[in-house]
């Protein structure tokens, strides 16, 4: 290991609230084995969401392609071709009379160059 190497940005952090919720998640379905899977789809719809929507699922078995990481506990995996698009990223959890539900937080899509004002 050289002195040049940088430390690798985990694969994403994970609020108090939203790992609370998760680890939660986990216990009611039986699953704390279990490897919480982010996916990342090309919405291709307006610049806001910087093009991508995500998801969260629990599932037993990582494909080979997957990138897998623990973090705080819990174990993530990303299917490789999308694991620089999602690294840094933080998952968080948010709770309103609307909606409440995780929400993934991407430092690496840049979304200023939007106009649909939505902010």
């Amino acid at each position: 290991m050289t002195s040049g190497m940088q430390k690798l940005v985990p694969l994403v952090s994970i609020s108090p609230i939203a790992r609370e919720r998760l680890t939660q998640v986990l216990k009611d379905q039986k699953a704390e084995d279990s490897y919480l899977r982010i996916e990342v789809y090309e919405s291709g719809g307006c610049a806001c969401s910087g093009g991508y929507r995500y998801a969260m699922s629990l599932e037993k078995d990582p494909r080979s392609s997957d990138i897998v990481e623990k973090v705080d506990g819990l174990t993530v995996m990303v299917d490789g071709r999308n694991a620089d698009l999602i690294r840094g990223s933080k998952i968080d959890y948010h709770e309103s009379i609307q909606r409440r539900g995780f929400k993934i937080e991407n430092p690496n899509v840049h979304t200023e160059a939007c106009g649909c004002g939505g902010h």
